[in-house]
């Protein structure tokens, strides 16, 4: 079979992985501007469970562009105004960001200020947990806003310390709610012990394990496991999180957001092996 030379001077493939790198491209409109970090990732498959496996993940990514994060957003809003029936005297949206550095759920905020009715003013509005804590008053409803759920453990964080900081002030009879646009399946369990009403657009699963059937689960396992070998384990005070942080697997990014360090470390962890820096498909600072 005739071998086509792509991009890198060592590397090259064949016309059968020409024709599937083509087909991801097609499916998923997205990679359009990373067709050289999807190279690069199909470049460190040795077989082919190992490029089964990615185009099994990504078939099941769910990658939130303006346009979807602009539909979530109004869902957002109805849930808020027209099912919880909460209104604007009284209710605050609080990204859960905590000041030290900008995060998703602040840009989350931004975009959600102009999807409710125009008696929501900016003051309904809090950029950040801390500023929220310290400046909410009695009789309120506060809804925390993040991107993202992962295992729950940093939410269950930042709701205990809301609740500390209201006590401390002498807050009282207030409500806490929780809102975001993707969670994982599995962080119900720390979410229930909330004892908080939480709403999440989408709810998704461990990219392997709870995707891929039983029967074929193990050796799709072994083959990221085989790719992850391939990544150095430690750049700097970074560890690199095996299969995502606490193994989470997850699928999902926000355009122009930092991805999750949830996520599959294959698709935005960038060193090698041997220290060299490889391009990713997302990117996390």
């Amino acid at each position: 079979m005739n071998e086509l030379p792509l991009d890198r001077l060592n590397d090259k493939i064949n016309s059968e992985d020409f024709s599937r790198l083509l087909n991801l491209h097609i499916k998923y409109k997205w990679l359009e501007n990373e067709h050289k970090a999807v190279f690069d990732l199909w470049c460190l498959t040795d077989n082919d469970i190992q490029k089964k496996l990615i185009e099994k993940l990504m078939s099941n990514f769910l990658h939130v562009d303006s346009a979807r994060l602009n539909k979530y957003g109004i869902i957002i809003a109805a849930k808020i105004e027209n099912e919880w029936n909460l209104n604007a005297q009284n209710t605050f949206l609080v990204a859960t960001c905590d000041e030290r550095e900008p995060d998703g759920s602040q840009m989350l905020i931004q975009s959600l200020k102009n999807k409710f009715t125009r008696e929501w003013k900016g003051i309904n509005f809090f950029n950040s947990i801390v500023v929220g804590a310290n400046e909410i008053n009695c009789d309120s409803n506060i809804i925390l806003v993040d991107d993202f759920i992962g295992t729950g453990i940093t939410i269950t964080k930042k709701t205990k310390y809301l609740n500390e900081t209201l006590s401390k002030r002498g807050i009282t009879n207030y409500t806490i709610r929780i809102i975001s646009i993707a969670a994982m399946e599995f962080s119900i369990e720390n979410l229930d012990l909330l004892n908080v009403e939480y709403f999440s657009c989408e709810w998704l699963k461990k990219g392997i394990n709870e995707h891929i059937p039983l029967i074929e689960r193990n050796i799709y396992i072994e083959a990221m496991e085989m790719l992850e070998n391939k990544l150095l384990k430690k750049h700097g005070s970074k560890r690199m999180p095996k299969f995502g942080f606490k193994r989470s697997e997850s699928l999902f990014d926000i355009e122009a957001f930092n991805v999750p360090n949830n996520v599959f470390p294959i698709f935005w962890w960038p060193y090698l092996k041997d220290k060299k820096e490889r391009r990713t498909i997302l990117r996390r600072v």
